[in-house]
């Protein structure tokens, strides 16, 4: 028997398993149920998560939801092919997607109440809706007033090598910790992967920083730390900035940090699979941080806003590099055991008005949407929920970006019903009253 064989996933035997049973006065039987619970119980912990968010909001009519025998304004000019799923259908614009539908599940019914493209960003990160006005993607108006998803994991997951929440290439505002603390935010990449140049900031001490003088300033940074744990008065912030720090410090002096982000170590026929595009290395990326122990990445691919020329973007523009992709990201991750531990969530903020408007395009449109799910045990090859005639309404099976949240949280292992609170006490539910998809329980 092998070394890993023998041991469950938090390291014991399982002969002390059977010693520990025989003194508890259990069977062999309830031993080896005991101990097969301990390492599934083991094995959640151990979850991570790649989401990818397509920023602007997909057409779901044009890709995921598929009316043919609605009007022609309204079904575009898209058709529907079969997928390695008998009976579960997407958009002609994704062949290569249609191959790894066995092990993704399609969301068709999501809807929420938000129409700006901040509101939704906040919502779908978050798994709750925003109060008030004045959110803009990226800009100085946007206010996280929830924390994101990403941060959730930060705060209540188990902790890997690397920092736990990475967001890659960019970071919106609303992908943040909100209330509980910049010490709980993502590690943010502001570099496309799929540029020659592709460096990682803040991964390596700078040059002029000796070995000796590191040693010192860090003997230093420990004296100064005892003198403030006599101190009974510190700010919860200088508190919250000591731990990131001190997590930055840990992340530079890393080998397996750096190794893990320098794309360049993957072959390039490997690299060529997924696409030399930003989709396409970003996911290459997520693969690699998550199988370095990163719990969350959280990926971006923008430009889905296709108010107008809908059917030119999505043929010629997105779909393309997307759906080189998606399938490189998936086929990866089953190929390196990794498919069984990684939660693939493919999300955008809302989905785009039924009709096809004057410019050729269509608008916003949250009431009916959809996303995906795979990986992580999740029962997939399905669609779950359903839209009208038209795909404007949800039709079957409403499901909220607070029941969203509520799954992802719970595949990942953490009690989506939980309460934080906020430095001055306010109890906040993580998923805001959300309950998981029942459906993808494996």
């Amino acid at each position: 028997m092998s070394a890993n064989s023998a041991n469950n996933r938090d390291g014991h035997s399982r002969r002390e398993f059977l010693q520990a049973g025989s003194l508890a006065g259990l069977s062999l039987a309830q031993v080896l149920r005991l101990q097969d619970a301990c390492a599934a119980e083991a094995a959640k912990q151990d979850m991570n998560c790649i989401f990818l968010f397509a920023i602007g909001g997909m057409a779901h009519q044009d890709m995921w939801d598929l009316k043919p025998n609605a009007p022609a304004e309204v079904r575009g000019e898209f058709r529907p092919i079969k997928t390695n799923v008998p009976g579960l259908h997407v958009s002609d614009l994704l062949p290569g997607v249609a191959t790894v539908m066995d092990k993704l599940a399609i969301l068709r019914s999501m809807t929420h109440g938000k129409s700006d493209h901040g509101a939704g960003y906040h919502t779908m990160m978050t798994g709750k809706e925003p109060v008030g006005g004045g959110f803009l993607v990226g800009g100085s108006k946007n206010n996280n007033q929830h924390p994101c998803l990403g941060s959730m994991v930060s705060r209540l997951g188990k902790p890997g090598p690397l920092p736990p929440y990475i967001c890659a290439p960019n970071f919106q505002d609303s992908g943040g910790p909100s209330f509980l603390g910049p010490s709980y935010g993502p590690f943010v990449i502001n570099a496309d992967p799929a540029a020659p140049e592709f460096s990682v900031r803040d991964i390596t001490l700078p040059t002029s920083v000796t070995s000796e003088r590191n040693q010192r300033r860090q003997a230093a940074l420990r004296e100064v730390n005892r003198f403030e744990r006599r101190v009974e008065e510190i700010s919860r912030q200088e508190k919250a900035f000591d731990a990131f720090y001190e997590k930055a410090y840990k992340l530079m002096t890393s080998a397996k940090a750096k190794e893990a982000f320098d794309i360049t170590r993957e072959p390039e026929k490997v690299r060529e699979e997924y696409g030399m595009t930003s989709v396409g290395q970003c996911c290459l990326l997520a693969r690699r941080l998550v199988e370095a122990g990163c719990r969350f990445v959280s990926l971006e691919n923008g430009h889905w806003d296709t108010h107008r020329k809908n059917t030119y973007s999505l043929r010629d523009l997105l779909c393309p590099a997307f759906d080189q992709a998606i399938p490189a990201l998936m086929n990866d991750l089953e190929q390196r055991g990794l498919l069984e531990n990684t939660l693939v969530v493919i999300s955008t903020e809302f989905g785009r008005t039924p009709k096809i408007n004057d410019l050729i395009g269509r608008d916003h449109w949250p009431n009916a949407f959809s996303i995906l799910m795979g990986g992580a045990g999740l029962k997939t090859g399905q669609a779950i929920g359903a839209t009208d005639k038209q795909a404007g309404e949800v039709a079957d099976r409403p499901i909220t970006p607070q029941d969203m949240a509520a799954t992802v949280l719970k595949t990942l292992g953490i009690d989506h019903s939980a309460v934080m609170h906020t430095p001055l006490g306010r109890p906040v539910p993580l998923a805001d009253g959300g309950k998981p998809v029942t459906e993808l329980s494996g």
